[in-house]
């Protein structure tokens, strides 16, 4: 079964933001459970190694949380990795343009802390950056790149749908301190556009979004009317699509498990 690297960055933000909220630990924490859970991939030297190891890093550093000596050693391997691996010609155009950006926020961040932290004294992003910049996750999702439109994803199969939905509504929270059920409610407000298609997208958003209700609510988000009449679209569109012949491996398979929450929960009534 061929993973897809979008399915791996949703992975690393879902795992690291979701273990901070629900318990106390920090994202020094999160990531050592993170590299630990995907160790395995980690260690096979591949371009899922990278794209795994620069998403770790990049919620670390938009984070502004602490980055230790040995996570210096770490992004040290995962430069000579990405220099060494022919990048370009593994990964689709979107999933480069994603990579390349994040990677030069990351190689910034080694030249200026690779002699500055020390085993026992760990540093920040803010030590070395005068603002934290923005890694191209966010820059997709505030409409600052033209050429990468958030209304006009085609990668129906790749994960990126479900990735930025994700990191919208953990950003919610995160930086905007939102509440949950506000980061929810913005989320669903950001790809509306979505919702209101007949496509197997429509299908993907609702999917998303259910699951965070559902999985990652901790009881505080609240169906609404309004989910619940998509979650009842989304179950037609899913009925009258040959979703075998769109969708392929995890993503088909994911998508299959949420339909039987969507399903579910769309027998209800909503608040």
């Amino acid at each position: 079964m061929e993973e897809k690297p979008f399915e791996f960055k949703y992975f690393v933000i879902d795992d690291m933001y979701s273990d901070v909220l629900k318990s106390d630990d920090t994202f020094v924490e999160s990531l050592t459970e993170c590299w630990v859970s995907l160790c395995g991939y980690i260690n096979s030297d591949t371009i899922l190694s990278i794209m795994i190891v620069s998403e770790i890093f990049a919620v670390t550093i938009a984070n502004d949380a602490e980055v230790h000596a040995d996570d210096v050693k770490d992004i040290e391997k995962l430069l000579k990795l990405y220099n060494t691996l022919n990048v370009k010609n593994l990964l689709i155009s979107s999933e480069y343009e994603y990579l390349k950006e994040d990677m030069k926020i990351i190689e910034y961040f080694y030249e200026k802390s690779k002699d500055v932290i020390k085993k026992g004294f760990p540093r920040r992003a803010s030590d070395f950056f005068e603002e934290i910049p923005k890694f191209y996750v966010e820059k997709v999702l505030l409409g600052e790149d033209p050429n990468h439109r958030l209304e006009n994803l085609t990668e129906d199969n790749s994960f990126e749908l479900t990735y930025l939905i994700y990191a919208y509504y953990y950003r919610g929270i995160f930086k905007d301190k939102l509440t949950r059920q506000e980061a929810f409610d913005r989320c669903f407000e950001k790809f509306k556009k979505y919702f209101e298609e007949d496509s197997i997208k429509t299908v993907i958003a609702v999917a998303a979004l259910t699951d965070i209700l559902v999985w990652r609510n901790g009881k505080s988000i609240s169906l609404t009317k309004k989910m619940v009449h998509f979650q009842r679209k989304a179950v037609k569109i899913y009925d009258l699509l040959d979703v075998k012949n769109i969708l392929d491996g995890d993503r088909l398979e994911f998508l299959e498990d949420s339909m039987l929450d969507i399903r579910s929960l769309s027998k209800n009534e909503g608040d």
